[in-house]
């Protein structure tokens, strides 16, 4: 899932439409694989319930920058947060 958020120096595009444009030019979601939520926050109170829970079950802060907030589900649903690169994370929950 892909939080969308303008929270960090204005960074992300302004609208969802432009976001979503962006985002079928680089191939998000690739092969279906992910979903890509509505523009908003990921700080504070104001987050969407899937991103405060994730934050509540891996016990971590809001994020200090664009994509440094990363989760990771593993098959029984425990939340945690990656502290390799994601890809590495998901090779060893593989095993």
């Amino acid at each position: 899932m892909a939080f969308p958020s303008r929270e960090f120096g204005l960074e992300e595009f302004p609208t969802n439409e432009k976001i979503q444009e962006f985002a079928a030019s680089m191939n998000f979601p690739a092969n279906g694989v992910g979903v890509l939520m509505a523009l908003g926050k990921v700080t504070g109170n104001d987050t969407p319930e899937v991103w405060r829970h994730m934050k509540e079950e891996s016990g971590a802060g809001d994020p200090t920058w664009n994509f440094s907030g990363k989760f990771l589900v593993d098959k029984s649903g425990v939340v945690s947060v990656p502290r390799e690169s994601v890809g590495e994370a998901i090779s060893a929950l593989m095993k």
